[in-house]
């Protein structure tokens, strides 16, 4: 198995892809540290990934507060013992509209999480992922089509 031993942070796991990662890395032999800022959201997952929680742990994480990225980072290595990856799926997207009803705060808030909160959880993790060599994963889909009056397009 692929992640036979190795320990993989998942953020932004709800159901959707977050929850898809998480459960391959399980199921490819891994353990899977699961972070996002649903607490049930997590607790379901966990529990439909490893039932028996021997090779899961989550967290409810929101990852534009750095003391919550560092926290996550810390459960994965109190729990087993490493961080080998970080996969980034948390993001948030907002309808825009065009340029001229821009509304600056949530362009902001959109920045804030995924942008910044991509680099505090990467850097909350980068003690343990350069023990190991570990890689990062962002993964960006949610910018990747738009509707044509959108300001998000890739």
């Amino acid at each position: 198995m692929l992640l036979t031993g190795k320990t993989v942070i998942v953020s932004g796991v709800g159901p959707g892809l977050g929850h898809r990662v998480a459960e391959t890395v399980v199921r490819d032999g891994g353990c899977a540290v699961l972070g996002a800022r649903t607490a049930a959201n997590l607790a379901t997952s966990a529990a439909g990934i490893d039932p028996d929680g021997g090779r899961t742990a989550f967290l409810p994480t929101d990852i534009t507060d750095e003391a919550q990225c560092e926290a996550l980072a810390a459960l994965a290595v109190e729990r087993f013992g490493r961080i080998d990856a970080v996969v980034h799926v948390a993001a948030w997207d907002s309808y825009f509209g065009g340029l001229q009803d821009a509304d600056f705060a949530t362009w902001q808030s959109v920045i804030d999480v995924n942008l910044l909160g991509t680099l505090r959880m990467t850097r909350a993790c980068l003690p343990a992922l350069k023990e190991r060599g570990g890689s990062v994963v962002v993964i960006g889909t949610q910018s990747a089509v738009a509707a044509p009056s959108q300001v998000r397009q890739a």
